[in-house]
């Protein structure tokens, strides 16, 4: 009974109403919107892209778009079809909070988003914060993480015209096909709708060099066809100045073959996925008065995954599971004066997931507890003062974690007090100089899979505890025709009770809480823009990441100090784009250097660094009724052979052409 009082306590807050409509006066709305790639006066490291900038880069997929932020590291199995996840500054993939309009994503199951889903199509912006950012009038959960990705889709709610149609196809190396289409309508002045979505069919079998001592062969990648695709309906209503509404409906479908792992002379494998994504979300935004405004969202989402793959004895091992989540979020925002602004959010979600595996004895892979769930309650007090060349933003993070199983042995509950506090302060007007500071303390509780999964998982887990401290200075230098934009930022990130999985013998493995992971780190972007004539543009945009991220845990340890598996301490990106009206050019340099597959850095567990090569051009063309957009791109211009993930090859030289039809 005692849950249940709190959760309803917190959401008595989701019963709030709004002032009546002929209370409210505003004689005048202005909003004023930018997005640079680096943000200089945000209290965080904060680096954002929008679609302009995304195609002059000669960016095709999200993937491409992360290497051009500093501060990460992306995993990417290979391939068009091939699983992504991000990390920020050695915390973990599980750390990351990905937001998908507004609204963030989750995975109870795994507790990693895979980026791969999501389609650059139609993507207007991405953006990475690492810490709370600057804009405290958002829903709690969205803050309940170390770094948060945020992903923005067209959703043309300010459209003056009367109907948009985009139709588009993408083509590409190893039989990769895409197509994709959006198409939005004005139904009336101030009701805005619009479908979207794209089909993606690759064969993906790139070839590659096998190496085994001395003796090398070419092989191509076998077993890596995927086939998925997604569509969206998205409405939007503004129903006055002060009122907007708006809602969603997604699908999401991927059938997709595994690669298996690179292995001396084989990589057969015959394992298969099959993920689908459905989910309906609405959001509300409300204008009460000129010092209080509200914001709402629900959402209901469902997921299915099925995993398949032959066994020795002969027929099909299967396995399904289903997961399901109940979200509910209000937020209102008080502003006192022009200068100070509080928030009060509080978000409720259910998760539970089911499965096919109910017995530990039906399955190898059978989970220790059956269909688990959670209920969360997170609740966020944030304030905001911005005063002369000084911004300033705390926030205080209330987590209520409660586990439930239906058989089996529950996982503990948690509950945690999780502060942080943010500063910038402009050194000069001009140039515009900003130095900033902030530090944030976040925990991540363990996943269903880390919790339940037999002969690996542990009920006892602890949540993983993470502090980070932050340091920067940013700037605009501008004179005749040069811009320049720059952040410089050292941190620390300190991870502890950190789970990690520890074998038994070669079949039995057991999560714990045991290692201590201390990042110390540097983040340099610098962009550069020099106007030559009026038409025509020259751009660099440069990052640089070091991360030396030690394995903490035991002193008498000969693997103490040890930089963490798969982090490397150098990654880096540089592209130089000419924009002009003939066809606008790009090139982009990237890489990385060595990393360990093992946190003990065995003998063979070393992955070389690599640098890669990428090209692009565009044009668009105007003609009576219609723009057309053709884009063309060379990776991996000198087609090197490198790995990610280790014995994953990622694919050598390919091409990529598009061609967008705009009416």
């Amino acid at each position: 009974m005692r849950k249940i009082a709190v959760i309803i306590v917190g959401l008595a807050n989701l019963q709030s109403w709004a002032l009546p409509p002929d209370s409210i006066s505003i004689s005048e709305v202005e909003i004023t919107a930018a997005s640079p790639r680096n943000s200089i006066t945000s209290t965080v490291p904060r680096q954002e892209m929008d679609h302009g900038q995304m195609v002059q880069l000669g960016i095709f997929d999200i993937e491409q778009a992360l290497r051009h932020m500093s501060g990460i590291t992306v995993k990417d199995y290979g391939g068009a079809g091939g699983l992504k996840t991000v990390s920020a500054r050695g915390i973990g993939a599980k750390h990351t909070a990905v937001v998908y309009d507004g609204v963030a994503l989750t995975d109870c199951q795994t507790g990693a988003i895979d980026l791969s889903r999501y389609s650059m199509d139609n993507m207007q912006s991405v953006a990475l914060t690492i810490g709370d950012g600057d804009d405290i009038f958002m829903p709690a959960r969205n803050v309940a993480a170390a770094a948060t990705l945020e992903l923005h889709t067209d959703l043309g709610e300010y459209t003056n015209k009367g109907q948009d149609l985009r139709v588009g196809t993408t083509l590409g190396s190893w039989g990769t096909i895409k197509p994709t289409l959006f198409y939005r309508r004005r139904i009336a002045n101030n009701l805005t709708m619009n479908v979207q979505g794209e089909y993606l069919h690759s064969i993906n079998d790139y070839p590659f060099t096998l190496y085994n001592l001395s003796f090398a062969t070419k092989e191509r990648r076998t077993n890596s066809k995927v086939d998925n695709g997604h569509g969206e309906a998205n409405l939007s209503w503004r129903i006055d100045n002060a009122n907007t509404l708006g809602a969603k409906v997604y699908y999401y479908d991927s059938q997709r073959q595994l690669p298996g792992i690179v292995h001396l002379y084989t990589q057969d494998n015959d394992e298969q996925l099959h993920e689908r994504n459905a989910f309906v979300q609405l959001h509300y935004t409300g204008l009460w008065s000129e010092r209080w405004a509200m914001k709402s969202a629900a959402k209901f989402n469902w997921n299915g995954t099925e995993y398949s793959m032959d066994i020795p004895s002969g027929g099909i091992k299967d396995e399904r599971y289903w997961q399901r989540e109940y979200y509910l979020s209000n937020a209102i925002l008080f502003t006192p004066t022009n200068y100070w602004s509080w928030d009060y959010s509080v978000d409720y979600s259910l998760n539970n997931l089911n499965s096919t595996l109910h017995t530990p004895t039906s399955a190898v892979n059978a989970p220790i507890s059956v269909d688990p769930f959670r209920h969360s309650l997170l609740q966020s007090l944030a304030t905001k003062i911005t005063t002369g060349g000084v911004t300033a933003t705390a926030r205080m993070l209330m987590s209520n974690y409660w586990n439930g199983v239906d058989v089996g042995v529950t996982a503990h509950d948690s509950h945690r007090w999780s502060p942080s506090v943010s500063l910038s302060y402009r050194l000069s007007k001009q140039p515009q100089l900003y130095a900033r500071v902030f530090w944030k303390n976040i925990f991540r509780v363990p996943t269903f899979n880390e919790l339940y999964y037999y002969h690996m998982g542990s009920a006892e887990l602890r949540p993983e505890n993470t502090n980070q401290y932050n340091i920067g200075l940013t700037g605009n230098l501008q004179g005749r025709g040069t811009t320049l934009r720059f952040t410089m930022d050292a941190y620390v990130a300190d991870v502890r009770d950190k789970i990690i999985a520890i074998p038994f013998n070669m079949f039995v493995w057991h999560m714990m809480n045991i290692s201590k992971v201390r990042t110390y780190g540097v983040d340099l972007t610098m962009d550069a823009t020099v106007t030559l004539t009026r038409t025509q543009v020259l751009d660099l945009s440069t990052n640089y990441s070091f991360q030396d991220a030690m394995n903490r845990t035991n002193p008498m340890s000969p693997f103490y100090s040890h930089q963490i598996a798969y982090t490397p301490q150098h990654t880096f990106a540089g592209t130089l784009t000419w924009t002009n009206p003939w066809v606008s050019l790009s090139a982009t340099v990237d890489g990385m250097s060595e990393r360990w597959t093992t946190n003990e850095h065995a003998p063979g567990t070393c992955i070389d660094g690599y640098t890669e090569l990428s090209m692009s051009a565009y044009r668009t063309f105007k003609c009576s009724k219609c723009r057309v957009m053709v884009r063309g791109g060379v990776q991996n211009v000198l087609n090197k052979q490198y790995e990610i993930v280790a014995n994953y090859p990622m694919p050598g030289r390919s091409w990529k052409v598009s061609a967008l039809f705009e009416i």
